[in-house]
C-alpha cells in the first residue's frame, strides 16, 4: 500500500526563511524581556521561540540552530558544516 501523501520537493528557499526566522526570533527575544514572567502574552512569545526552533530542526537538523554557540559566532547564525 502507498502513501496518501505526495511528497513534493521544497519550492522554496530555506536559506532566506530560516534568515526571517532568525531575525523573528531575535525580535521575540528582545520583547520578550520587557513582559512580566508569567504572563499570557510572555507565554504566547514562547511558544512562537519554541515552534520557530522546531521548524529551524525540521529544516536543518539541528534544534540549536539559532542558538549561540559561544563568544566566536553571531547569535542566529549556525556553523558551516
Amino acid at each position: 500500500m502507498t502513501s496518501r501523501r505526495a511528497r513534493s520537493p521544497l519550492d522554496f528557499d530555506s536559506k532566506a526563511l530560516l534568515a526571517c526566522l532568525g531575525n523573528a526570533r531575535g525580535e521575540l527575544i528582545a520583547a520578550r524581556s520587557a513582559m512580566r514572567p508569567r504572563s499570557g502574552l510572555a507565554r504566547c512569545v514562547d511558544a512562537l521561540i519554541d515552534d520557530i526552533d522546531e521548524l529551524a530542526l525540521v529544516m536543518t537538523g539541528r534544534r540549536e540552530y539559532f542558538h549561540s554557540g559561544g563568544h566566536a559566532r553571531l547569535s542566529g547564525k549556525a556553523a558551516e558544516g
